[in-house]
């Protein structure tokens, strides 16, 4: 007896896709038991995982070419020529109206300006109450670095000349060992 597609109720295309889909599940996922219930899951074959790997690097490399040829050039041209302006309460405009790139260079000068204690705190980060501003913010920044510069530099030379110290001292102390034990004379009597 020979049996075609017809006889099992499905057609040739149907079939294909059948079989297909099966070696595919076969290939692309394993199938677990879990010991406490006797249930069965799937995961990611190891192959799978590849596969699923390889197709997500391959999506967000398209996605990338795509944002960098179209979305990125078009948000660079918004952020260069999008224009603010103060509201009053009401939302009424009032003052001048400034590009986003003045706006940003105005803050950071308001910041790398703005007076701090010893702490590098402004006022209204300080929880003191004797809060004094006695430098900019940028002094206080170039003063830390360079503390922090000075200390580094001064720990690498303490560590190199600690090091050639200790190298001395103990090739000193192996010669002087070496001297000692040559002076004695070690004998044996027998009373």
């Amino acid at each position: 007896m020979q049996i075609d597609c017809e006889t099992i109720g499905m057609s040739q295309e149907e079939l294909q896709q059948r079989v297909v889909e099966g070696i595919c599940n076969k290939m692309l996922k394993e199938l677990k038991y879990d010991t406490d219930d006797g249930s069965e899951y799937t995961v990611p074959s190891p192959f799978g995982k590849t596969v699923e790997r390889a197709v997500q690097d391959s999506i967000d490399t398209k996605i990338a070419k795509i944002a960098e040829k179209y979305i990125l050039p078009r948000i660079s041209e918004m952020i260069e020529t999008v224009t603010l302006q103060r509201t009053n309460q009401w939302g009424e405009k009032v003052g001048d109206k400034i590009t986003f790139i003045e706006y940003i260079t105005k803050q950071a000068e308001h910041y790398l300006t703005e007076k701090v204690n010893y702490e590098g705190k402004s006022k209204n980060e300080s929880s003191f109450s004797s809060w004094s501003g006695t430098q900019t913010r940028i002094a206080h920044m170039i003063g830390q670095h360079l503390h922090y510069s000075i200390a580094q530099a001064m720990k690498d030379a303490l560590k190199i000349a600690d090091s050639a110290i200790s190298t001395g001292i103990q090739e000193t102390v192996k010669l002087k060992l070496a001297e000692i034990s040559a002076a004695l004379k070690v004998g044996v009597t027998v009373k």
